[in-house]
């Protein structure tokens, strides 16, 4: 949180322009059909039955659970390894690019700040040239403190309910979207109750923050 709050000093918004605030995992960039493979080459698989990875990442040759004391150790080989090989989700740069036509654009993103940087330039080479701020734990805090900095309107875009929930509690007049790239977590996730819409792919997005600012 901290060192987020470091980041947003360097950031400048236009005065006049609403915000939009997007996730990257499951949002931007695809997450857990990588985590996927990067498992498999460890002798582990996951096999999500709820979304969340404690009890769903197993051992290959026994299928007993991975403890999860060894999950950050696991996430932070994953992102040294496949930090750069994330491919962007479907239309996400097009969609972006119209948004950014009358929005400002920043990417919230929870990373391990060691590979901020490197996450930061894929994004970049890609073509998605926005402020990126790495950031840890529930996202409402920072959502705060960009409000401060801001009298425009805040649009928060998300795949996790309890960023959803923390936003809501820090800033409830935030425009909350929640949206998982990934078909089977879609499909096995409810809709967050603190969110004002599930969208389904990066054209609905578009169309829910052109009606909300339109109306």
């Amino acid at each position: 949180m901290k060192f987020a709050l470091e980041q947003l000093k360097s950031l400048s918004l236009d005065s006049d322009r609403p915000v939009i605030i997007s996730d990257a995992d499951e949002v931007i960039l695809h997450f857990s059909d990588i985590l996927s493979e990067y498992l498999l080459g460890q002798g582990m698989y996951v096999n999500f039955k709820s979304y969340a990875l404690e009890g769903n990442i197993k051992y290959t040759d026994t299928d007993i659970p991975v403890d999860s004391d060894l999950f950050g150790e696991i996430i932070e080989d994953y992102f040294e390894n496949y930090v750069e090989k994330q491919p962007l989700v479907k239309d996400v740069s097009k969609h972006l690019e119209n948004l950014s036509e009358f929005c400002d654009i920043i990417i919230l993103t929870n990373i391990p700040h060691s590979f901020a940087d490197r996450r930061r330039k894929k994004l970049i080479d890609s073509g998605l040239n926005y402020p990126m701020i790495s950031s840890s734990g529930p996202k409402g805090p920072v959502m705060k403190a960009i409000k401060r900095i801001t009298r425009e309107e805040l649009i928060f875009i998300d795949d996790i309910s309890q960023h959803h929930k923390s936003v809501a509690k820090f800033v409830p007049d935030t425009l909350r979207i929640q949206y998982i790239a990934n078909d089977h977590l879609n499909n096995i996730e409810e809709k967050s109750k603190y969110c004002h819409h599930r969208c389904r792919d990066w054209s609905h997005i578009e169309q829910v923050i052109r009606d909300y600012l339109q109306r």
